[in-house]
Parts: structure tokens; C-alpha cells; sequence
């Protein structure tokens, strides 16, 4: 694709868009410095001091903030990976078609610090704006020398976690520090905090060598990206940012002025990149660029305008959707499941993408997209506003015309100015953000205010389709009549299912994704997109025609985590909307009565949800300072646990696990009935370890069994009932066996199972013993009156087994141990205790021959 031509930007969106990528990368490597001069970049003595001069705010004569001068220093040095120089230097930046203009990217870029111009001032304020600096505050740091709250300087502090200190409250004071995360790229080990003590270097030379190893992993990234996707920017920029975000999830954004270093650089310069090009995009269209819009922003005198758009959309109807019962649903379950599951995921990434696309923004200007949630910022400019009802419209359409209004989309705009950024204000804006998404769920699919007929028009000329029940057939799938969202849902299973299908195309709905090899398109189109598989690069190629003509509009990678500690970057963007599911040797899913048969004991299967506990009060009240980069990096970090976390663990450890959904707080989850239970335990074991330790943050989840063949609509309602039973219960919980319990009685009365099972295998418990054991359980945790005699009951049945099973030498001091074991068991664990004794039996129950 060659660079769009200079035309006036309120006549092309194209030109608007490609000028927004300019922004946004200037935005996002603001700080590209700090990762460069971290490891210790080599540059030529005289250039460095030059560009100290250039680009370094001075105080008392010295230079400070030196990481600017290595952002100029490290463009040249990756100048060779980025797109091309004519593609870069352009509206509004210098170029030989833009003569005009006052700066040039690098230098906006850079001069974050001592900025002078317009442009420089845009990436400056931005800067502030994500930091959530208030004036006197930023000039202090601005005059800061390096240094952090942990007595850590820039080489050797790591980025502190941010979990450590939150609660539903407010945050915890005095703060804590104890816990760091590894320097290292993305991956699914890199997740996890250390402790500082043992982890965090002593000395710049080691502490260096990381940022060195890490800076090499930064370069070989750059040189994956497919070359032919850097004529199309905004697609380039996509697959940059997973780079960047490989790269930087775990560099501490800031270390001087004695901050604390606990925001990510990735969160911070993705929220200065957003904040940019929507800051830059409403100064352009109000033609407010020159000396005095310059003036206001550097003496904030224009910070109570309404310049920002925040735009957020919510999938409604998720579980209607997955759960949707009737017709031959049963026969086709888990291919099924698996596609509807990653149907939410990609309609929501669809529907971000119709925005983005309307207002002409690139792909950094999407904050937040986890769990059918996003959040975008744009300018606030009439255009918008309409071009934003104009997506609506199109998605309620989409969904009115193939889920008949079951599901939907909705999307919430809501202003904002530069000053509702800062700390004092920024909860309050987030609050007015949750309030506004709550009243557009309320006004599903714009009903009210539409003037064609409320009664939807449907033919069935080859019957409903065998999938799903009711909606209209055309076309067959497997000699059956399916509707076509039907086909793309079974499509869907199947090639997630197959490692040979490795990326996913977005394209234009004019693209002939068909004259491609090793590709297979879906049926449907999707928000006026059509959507492919597509297998590795070695066979089906890079796409550099698709690419260079602008018809392919993103191209993701879809691979689930290869190795614990393998980089989650592979050359293309990532979206985190795959999930693990047990394959077959064909790569067919396997079916879930096969998962009722791989445990020991009873045929069952085991329904497990959960979700994390106060995470709305947690977003509203426990982050302090409360930023907008903070915040960011929370909801990445969240969904971080269960959307890359998770899957690893289950293919590694849990490989019957099949992932319904598992994404921003909450995971569904269907596997053998024992096995499940015990993933249940690690994953809250797991989940206190990501946290670092903070038991203020928890996660509740509720688990049913269920036969083979039992309705999962039903069985989707039940473990909602049971997840409901634990937050009821007082949440940090997990109901199993109709029992809500804490989950640190969970592991007690997994003691008391594997304690069972040894004495029953060392002592011969009958059954009728152990039946016995779950009545004195329930008189262990009745109030009644009567029940208390349970402790004297106990003491009879251990004597009556002991008399006769053991000979006389042994009876005593056999009935000292096991009754003495069954009291404590029992008492601490009350109701909760028939969870071991149920799961024992179960375990030794022999399966009838089908």
C-alpha cells in the first residue's frame, strides 16, 4: 500500500487514520529511551551529548531525564525495522509532503520533557495526562534524579506488583513492597511475582545484562513482523504493539522523584498513545494548533474542556448465547461450545474494530478488551458522535438479524476532560463510566427508538436449523440443515481444534480470502468483515498482497503458550481469545461424554465457574494514586490470569480440561469430575501466587456433576446457582457438593479425602462405615440439639469397626488414632467434611459396562 496522499484530514479517513498511527507510535515509544538506555544501548559519545542538549530538560546544569536523549538515539537504531521512512514522515508530522509542519515524530517523541512545540506539547500532555500528574507535582519529577520508593535506581528496580497492596476498600497503608515481577518477556511464567529479596539485582552490571537480554528479544521481534505488512500501517502498528507489550509488560514505567514503580511501561505508553491521537485529533479538527492552543496546554488552561471520548462496549447475553439449547445441540456439544465460546471473544474484538475503523483511530486507541468488555478512547467531536451511532445501528442490526435480539452489543459514550485525569477526579470518572454502561444495558439494541416493526421477520424454507433449534437453515453442515451462524460456530471448533490453523485474517468484506491457499473463510460476514483461518506462514504465506492493498485489516495469532517460559510474540499481533480445549489424535475436540469417562470411579462430568471477588469495588476504590495507566494495567493483568495463564496450566497439567470461557475475572470450565476439582484448588492456589499473596484478593467459584448427556444449558444454571451459593456464603469460597466453603477448609478436607483413602486401604473402611460418616457430618454441622450427640455416635462406630475388623492387641490404640483423626476431621470441617467423604466414594465406585 503506498502512503496515503496529502488530502485535507477532514476530507479522508484514511489520511486521518495513517496520521493517527504516526501519533500513536510517537505516543507509545515516548519512552523508548528507558528501555534503551537501560541496556545499556551503544551510542557514539559526541551523538549522545548532543541529543542530551536537544532533548534533556537541564536544571543547575545538568542534564536530567536522560532517557529522552536514548528514545532519539534508540529510533535510529531500529529505524531499519520500522516502516518506511516516507510512510512515517508525514501529516502531522515533517515530511517532504508536509513541509508545514512544525515538528518531526522522533523529536515529538523525545522532547516529552521540554517540549516547545505543538506536537511535542500533545505527546507532553498526553504523558501527564496517564501519569495522572497534577502541575507542581510533574515539576518536581520533571527536576527529579533518578531513584524509586524501594531505594532501587533505574537499572536495578523492578516493576512492583501491582496486586500487593489493593483491597475492596481502598488501598493498603502502609504500602508494601515485598514482590517484583521477573524481567523477562511475555509468557505465562513472566506473570508471576517474585520476591524482591531474592530476585531484584544488587549491582547495575547484572541488573543491566537483563534489560541487554531483553533488548535483544526486542530486535528479533521487529524482525518477525512480516516486512510486507509495513506498508500498511495500522496493521504494522497492531502487530508492534504485541511486540512492545512482549517487551515491556514488566519494565517499571518510572524511577525517579522516588515514585513507586508499580505501572508497567507497556500500560503507561499505550495510554499516552490513546490519549494522544485523540488530544491531537480534536485540536486538528477545531484548527486549535497554533501559539496560543500551544500556551493552554502548557499552562492547562483548556483542561475542563470535554476534548475526550471514552467508548465503552459490553457483550449482553453471553451465556444465552454459548448455552443455547434445542435441536441437535448434544450430538455436536463440544465443537459447538468451543465455537460459540470464541464467537463472544471475536465479536466483541469485531465490534471494537467498527469503531475504531468509523472514527478513523488506530489500533493503540483500544485500552481494554477482555471478557466481551472494551474501552477506546476518541476525540469528542460531533463526527464522532455520529459516526459512533452509525456502529450502533450496524450492530444492532448484526444482531437483531442473526441471534433475533437474544444477544447483543451494547456501546456507551461518555466525555471527558483533561483534568478528570488527575487523581482527586479519576475516580470519579470511572465510576461515571461503570453508571453509563449500566444504563445502555438497559436500552438493549435500541428497541424503543426504532420505527420499522418490533416483530422480526423469519422464513424457514429448509426448516430450523438441526444446531440450534430455531433459527432459519441455509446451508448443510454434515448432511444437516444449519443456519449460517450455526456452520461458522462448528467451523469455529473445528479449526481451533487444529494446530495447523495458527492465525486469523480480518479483512474487508470485498476480499477474496478464497484466492488464498491454507486459507478457510467463515460463511457469515461479521459487522461488514469477513474472517478467516489461516495456517503458518510456511504454507499460506504472509498475506503481503492482502496487506499492501488495505483489504486485510488485522492478522492475529492465535497460538496458545508453547512453553511456560517461550515469548508470546511470534512475528503477528495477539488477541488472547483462544482457550485450551482436549483434542483427539485427529484434532477433533473430544466430545464431553468422553471427558465423563477419565477419572477413576464414577462416569461424570464436572461443571466449574468462578469469578474474582469485589473486582468492581476493587476498580472504583483500591487503586491509589488512581490513574489512568494504572488502571489499564489492572484489567490487562486480571485477564492476563485467566486468559493466558489458565490455558498453559490446563494443557500442561490439566489436559482433560475443556475451556468454555475463561477471560477478564471470570472462567467456565467442563472436565472429568475429579480431576476438576483438583484444578479447582490449584488455580486458587495459583491465583493467590499472581496476587502476590494478597489475601484481600480472592476469587469464589461453584462446581456441579452431572452424567454424560445432561443438558449444559441446565448445568450452566446450576453452577451459577452454586457459584451464587459461595458469594452469599461470604465469597473466597467454593460450593461443591451443594456445600459453600472456605477454601482453606477446601484443602483441609482434601487432606481428610487422601487420609481416607489410606486408612481405608491400610485398615479396610467398609463402605457401610464411610456411608455412616456422611450422616455424622451432617449432625456435625446441624444446630439442632439432638445432633450434638454426634461426638459420642463417632466414638461407637470407630469401636464396633475396630472390634471387628482387628485383633485385640491393635483395637486401642487403633481406635485412639482413628477416632482422634474423624474429630478433628469432622469438627473443622462440619457440612464441608461430605465433601471428602463423597468425593472417597465416588472414587471406588466401580462403572457399570455401557
Amino acid at each position: 500500500m503506498n502512503t496515503p496522499e496529502q488530502t485535507p484530514l477532514s476530507n479522508s479517513p484514511t489520511q486521518l487514520l495513517w496520521a493517527g498511527c504516526r501519533v500513536a507510535l510517537a505516543g507509545l515509544l515516548h519512552d523508548l529511551g528507558k528501555f534503551a538506555e537501560r541496556a545499556r544501548l551503544e551510542v557514539p559519545a559526541d551523538k549522545l551529548e548532543l541529543w542530551k542538549q536537544l532533548d534533556c530538560p537541564h536544571w543547575d546544569g545538568r542534564p536530567s531525564h536522560i532517557h529522552a536523549a536514548y528514545t532519539t538515539a534508540a529510533f535510529f537504531a531500529i529505524e531499519a525495522f520500522l516502516p518506511r521512512r516516507e510512510a512515517l514522515m508525514a501529516t502531522p508530522y515533517a515530511g517532504p509532503d508536509s513541509p508545514e509542519a512544525d515538528d518531526s515524530l522522533i523529536n515529538a517523541a523525545a522532547r516529552h520533557h521540554k517540549p516547545e512545540t505543538f506536537l511535542q506539547w500533545v505527546i507532553a500532555t498526553a504523558d501527564r495526562l496517564a501519569s495522572g500528574f497534577e502541575r507542581s507535582e510533574f515539576d518536581r519529577y520533571n527536576q527529579a534524579a533518578e531513584g524509586t520508593a524501594t531505594g532501587k535506581n533505574h537499572y536495578q528496580a523492578r516493576l512492583l506488583s501491582l496486586f500487593e497492596n489493593l483491597t475492596p476498600e481502598g488501598p493498603r497503608n502502609p504500602a508494601t513492597a515485598d514482590f517484583c515481577q521477573p524481567l523477562a518477556p511475555l509468557s505465562p511464567q513472566a506473570l508471576f511475582p517474585l520476591r524482591r529479596s531474592t530476585y531484584e539485582p544488587q549491582a547495575d552490571a547484572a541488573a543491566q545484562d537483563e534489560y541487554r537480554r531483553l533488548w535483544q528479544t526486542f530486535e528479533q521481534g521487529l524482525q518477525q513482523i512480516p516486512p510486507s505488512h509495513r506498508d500498511n500501517l495500522p496493521l504494522w502498528l497492531d502487530h508492534f504493539d504485541g511486540l512492545w507489550l512482549a517487551c515491556t509488560h514488566a519494565i517499571p514505567a518510572a524511577t525517579a522523584g522516588g515514585v513507586r514503580p508499580d505501572v508497567s511501561l507497556y500500560d503507561h505508553s499505550k495510554a499516552v498513545a490513546a490519549l494522544a491521537v485523540a488530544l491531537w485529533r480534536w485540536h486538528e479538527a477545531h484548527g486549535r494548533t497554533d501559539a496560543e492552543s500551544l500556551a493552554a496546554l502548557r499552562m492547562r488552561a483548556d483542561w475542563e474542556e470535554p476534548k475526550f471520548l471514552l467508548i465503552q462496549g459490553d457483550f449482553s447475553g453471553i451465556q444465552d448465547f454459548i448455552f443455547a439449547e434445542g435441536g441437535q445441540t448434544q450430538r455436536a456439544a463440544a465443537r459447538i461450545l468451543r465455537g460459540r465460546s470464541f464467537q463472544v471473544a471475536l465479536l466483541s474484538e469485531l465490534a471494537a474494530l467498527a469503531v475504531l475503523e468509523a472514527l478513523a483511530l488506530p489500533p493503540t486507541a483500544q485500552i481494554v478488551n477482555a471478557a466481551g468488555k472494551f474501552l477506546i478512547v476518541a476525540p469528542n467531536l460531533p463526527q464522532a458522535q455520529q459516526a459512533l451511532e452509525a456502529v450502533k445501528r450496524r450492530l444492532e442490526d448484526w444482531f437483531l438479524t442473526h441471534t433475533y435480539g437474544e444477544s447483543s452489543l451494547q456501546l456507551a459514550a461518555l466525555p471527558a476532560c483533561s483534568a478528570d485525569f488527575e487523581p482527586g477526579r479519576f475516580t470519579e470518572l470511572v465510576q461515571r463510566l461503570f453508571a453509563q454502561l449500566e444504563r445502555a444495558k438497559l436500552a438493549r439494541l435500541g428497541l424503543c427508538a426504532r420505527t420499522d416493526s418490533a416483530i422480526l421477520a423469519a422464513d424457514f424454507p429448509a426448516g430450523p436449523c438441526a444446531f440450534d433449534g430455531r433459527r432459519p437453515a441455509h446451508t448443510q453442515v454434515e448432511g444437516r440443515p444449519a443456519s449460517l451462524l450455526a456452520a461458522d460456530q462448528i467451523t469455529l471448533g473445528r479449526r481451533l481444534a487444529d494446530p495447523a490453523y495458527t492465525r486469523l485474517l480480518i479483512a474487508r468484506a470485498d476480499a477474496d480470502l478464497w484466492a488464498s491457499a491454507g486459507v478457510d473463510p467463515l460463511r457469515l460476514e461479521y459487522f461488514g468483515y469477513r474472517i478467516a483461518f489461516a495456517r503458518a506462514e510456511e504454507e499460506a504465506g504472509r498475506f503481503g498482497a492482502l496487506a499492501a492493498s488495505g483489504a486485510l485489516l488485522r492478522c492475529w495469532d492465535l497460538h496458545l503458550p508453547q512453553a511456560g517460559d517461550r515469548p508470546l510474540f511470534a512475528g503477528y499481533a495477539r488477541r488472547e481469545i483462544n482457550a485450551y480445549i482436549p483434542t483427539t489424535g485427529d484434532n477433533e475436540p473430544v466430545t464431553l461424554d468422553e471427558l465423563a469417562t477419565r477419572d477413576e470411579g464414577i462416569e461424570a462430568l464436572a461443571v466449574l465457574k468462578g469469578d474474582v471477588d469485589h473486582l468492581g469495588a476493587i476498580f472504583q476504590r483500591g487503586i491509589a494514586p488512581y490513574t489512568f495507566a494504572r488502571m489499564a494495567g489492572l484489567s490487562r493483568q486480571m485477564n492476563a490470569f485467566f486468559a493466558i495463564y489458565l490455558p498453559w496450566l490446563c494443557r500442561s497439567e490439566y489436559p482433560d480440561t475443556y475451556t468454555v470461557f475463561a477471560g477478564g475475572d471470570d472462567f467456565f470450565l467442563i472436565g472429568p469430575w475429579y480431576q476438576t476439582q483438583s484444578l479447582a484448588r490449584r488455580m486458587r492456589q495459583e491465583f493467590q501466587r499472581y496476587v502476590a499473596g494478597n489475601a484481600s484478593l480472592t476469587f469464589s467459584a461453584g462446581l456441579v456433576l452431572a452424567k454424560p448427556g445432561f443438558p449444559i444449558r441446565q448445568l450452566a444454571r446450576e453452577a451459577e446457582a452454586r457459584l451464587e451459593e459461595a458469594k452469599d456464603a461470604g465469597r473466597d469460597r467454593f460450593t461443591s457438593h451443594g456445600v459453600p466453603t472456605p477454601w482453606t477448609l477446601v484443602d483441609k478436607m482434601h487432606a481428610f479425602e487422601e487420609w481416607l483413602n489410606e486408612h481405608a486401604r491400610l485398615e479396610g473402611f467398609s463402605t457401610g462405615f464411610v456411608y455412616r460418616l456422611l450422616r455424622l457430618a451432617q449432625m456435625a454441622g446441624s444446630e439442632r440439639p439432638e445432633d450434638a450427640i454426634w461426638l459420642p455416635w463417632l466414638a461407637y462406630r470407630v469401636k464396633r469397626f475396630v472390634v471387628d475388623r482387628l485383633p485385640q492387641e491393635q483395637r486401642d490404640k487403633a481406635q485412639a488414632e482413628i477416632a482422634g483423626a474423624l474429630r478433628d476431621y469432622l469438627d473443622a470441617g462440619k457440612l464441608a467434611a461430605r465433601i471428602a467423604i463423597a468425593n472417597h466414594l465416588y472414587r471406588q465406585r466401580e462403572r457399570k459396562t455401557r
